[in-house]
C-alpha cells in the first residue's frame, strides 16, 4: 500500500525545501532557541485570542505583549475533554466544524473518499489516545511540515542523502486507516531516492512477515512492539530482512526491544515520541543518548499530580505541552498523560536540545490468545476509535475474544460494532472469536492512582 496523489507530492516537496532549516535549528545556541520560544509563545497567544472564540475566553485579561514563559502556569489547563466538547469554538478556520470532521472521518473508513485534504488544506485524524477518549484533530498544511521537520531533521543530519548508496526502500508499519496519523507522518523520507512502502500494523503477523521478506526493506519504521515483535521473528529465522535503519514511534519502547532489534539487525533504534495533538515532542539521534526535546516547536511542563513543576520520576504525573506553531486547533498548557523521563547531561552530538530518558504510560498491551494468536490493539481501537457516538471505552480481553465496555454520547450501532470487531478477529486468525458489548455510565480505573487503561490482557 502506497500513499500518494498531486497534492501529497507537493506537501512532500514543501517539507523537502523547509528541512535544511530546521537542521540549521540543531546548531542553535541556548540564547538563540530562548529567543525563538519567546517570539513564538506570544505570536501563538495572540493568534489564539484573535481566531479562536473558546481561548479569547480563556486568555481574557492576559497582557500577551509582556507575556514570558514564566508566565503559564497562570493559565488555566485545557484537556481533551475541553477540545470535544468546545471543538467548533477552538478552532480558527469557522469552515471547520466537529460534524464535518467526522463526517471526513466516516467517509474515508467507508471508502467514500480517498482524498486526503478537507477544503484542500486539512489531514482529518481521529485518535482513541493512551486516555481512551476519542479525540478528532486536524493538521494544516503548514503544520504537517513543521511536524514532519521535527520528526525528520536528525536523521537528515546525520544520514544526508549524499552520503548513501545501494538500493533504499523504508518499510513504514503503521496504521492501516487513512484515519490514523502515524502512517502520513512516518511514511517521509529524508532521501528522495527511497522508495517507501505501508504496511498495515494490524495485520497477521504471519502475512506481515511475508509481505516484508518480500519487500526486503533497507529500513524499517514502525510501532514500537510491532518493532519487537519483528525483531523476534528475525531472530526466529522467520524473517529474513536486513534493515540498517530502524525507527520506533507511538508506544513505549522497551529495553529489551532495544536488545531484540540490536541482536536481530546489529543495529541501535532511534526512537521518537509524540502525539496527533501536538506533533513530534522527542526524537532520538545517531549518538543515541535518549530522544531530544522538540524546544523550538513546543514548551513543556512536567508536573506532578497537583500540576506543580517536577523532575522526580516518582513524582511525575503529566506533561502540560504549549505548542508554539499549531495554529487549526491552538494547544495551549494542553494536558498528556505521557509521563517523560528528563535526562540529565547533553548529548554528544552537539545539539542544544535537552534529552528525555523514558516514557511511560502510553503501552497498549497486545493480546495473545491461544495457537499464539497475537492481536494489535489497533484491531479495536479503528472501530472504537473512530465512532462519533463513543466517548470513552475499554477493552478486557478473554479466553475467546473481548468484552468491550463503551460510555456512549449518541447512539451507538452496538450489533454493526460488534459485528465489525468480530470480522477484525478473525481475519487476524482469531477463530470463532466472541465479543460483548456494554454500554456503561464508568469504566474501570487504577484504585491507586485513578488512571485508567484502555487495553486489560486476560489474567493467567
Amino acid at each position: 500500500m502506497r500513499l500518494d496523489s498531486p497534492r501529497r507530492r507537493r506537501h512532500l516537496a514543501d517539507v523537502a525545501a523547509r528541512l535544511p532549516e530546521h537542521v540549521a535549528r540543531l546548531s542553535w545556541s541556548a540564547s538563540r532557541l530562548r529567543e525563538e520560544r519567546q517570539t513564538r509563545l506570544r505570536e501563538m497567544l495572540t493568534f489564539a485570542a484573535e481566531k479562536s472564540p473558546w481561548h479569547a475566553e480563556r486568555l481574557a485579561g492576559v497582557d500577551i505583549a509582556t507575556f514570558t514563559e514564566a508566565d503559564l502556569p497562570s493559565l488555566p489547563l485545557m484537556t481533551k475533554t475541553d477540545v470535544m466538547s468546545n471543538w467548533d469554538r477552538v478552532v480558527t478556520d469557522r469552515r471547520l466544524t466537529l460534524a464535518g470532521a467526522d463526517a471526513n472521518i466516516t467517509a474515508k473508513l467507508r471508502g467514500e473518499t480517498t482524498a486526503y485534504y478537507l477544503f484542500d488544506e486539512y489531514q482529518i485524524f481521529a485518535t482513541g489516545g493512551s486516555s481512551g477518549t476519542r479525540g478528532v484533530f486536524a493538521w494544516s498544511w503548514e503544520e504537517f511540515v513543521q511536524i514532519s521537520c521535527a520528526t525528520c531533521r536528525y536523521q537528515l543530519r546525520d544520514r544526508p542523502p549524499e552520503s548513501l548508496s545501494g538500493r533504499r526502500m523504508m518499510a513504514v508499519v503503521e496504521a492501516g486507516e487513512m484515519v490514523h496519523g502515524s502512517a502520513f507522518l512516518f511514511a517521509v523520507s529524508t532521501d528522495p531516492d527511497e522508495e517507501i512502502a505501508w504496511f498495515p500494523a494490524d495485520s497477521p503477523t504471519d502475512k506481515l512477515v511475508a509481505a516484508l521478506n518480500e519487500a526486503q526493506p533497507t529500513h524499517l519504521v514502525g510501532y514500537s512492539s510491532t518493532v519487537e515483535l519483528l525483531a523476534g521473528e528475525a531472530l526466529a529465522g522467520r524473517l529474513s530482512i536486513k534493515p540498517a535503519f530502524v525507527a520506533t514511534n507511538s508506544e513505549p519502547l522497551m529495553p529489551e526491544a532495544r536488545v531484540a532489534v540490536r541482536e536481530a539487525w546489529g543495529v541501535e533504534v532511534n526512537n521518537t515520541w509524540g502525539s496527533v495533538e501536538v506533533g513530534m515532542l522527542g526524537v532520538e539521534c545517531d549518538f543515541h543518548s535518549g530522544m531530544h526535546w522538540s524546544d523550538d516547536l513546543a514548551i513543556c511542563e512536567i508536573v506532578d499530580k497537583d500540576n506543580q513543576p517536577t523532575t522526580d520520576p516518582d513524582k511525575i504525573e503529566k506533561l502540560l505541552v504549549t505548542s508554539l506553531y499549531c495554529r487549526t486547533l491552538p494547544m495551549i498548557r494542553y494536558e498528556l498523560t505521557d509521563i517523560a523521563v528528563p535526562l540529565e547531561g547533553a548529548c554528544g552530538c552537539g545539539a542544544i536540545y535537552p534529552l528525555i530518558g523514558e516514557i511511560r504510560g502510553r503501552s497498549d498491551d497486545a493480546f495473545k490468545y491461544a495457537g499464539d494468536v497475537l492481536i494489535h490493539p489497533m484491531v479495536f481501537r479503528t472501530p472504537l476509535g473512530q465512532d462519533p457516538a463513543i466517548e470513552q471505552y475499554q477493552v478486557h480481553q478473554t479466553e475467546r475474544g473481548a468484552d468491550v465496555g463503551v460510555i456512549a454520547r449518541g447512539t451507538v450501532d452496538v450489533e454493526r460494532l460488534r459485528g465489525d470487531i468480530v470480522d477484525a478477529l478473525q481475519s487476524r486468525g482469531l477463530d470463532q472469536p466472541e465479543v460483548t458489548i456494554r454500554l456503561v455510565d464508568t469504566l474501570e480505573h487504577h484504585k491507586e492512582t485513578g488512571k485508567m487503561k484502555r487495553f486489560i490482557p486476560l489474567r493467567t
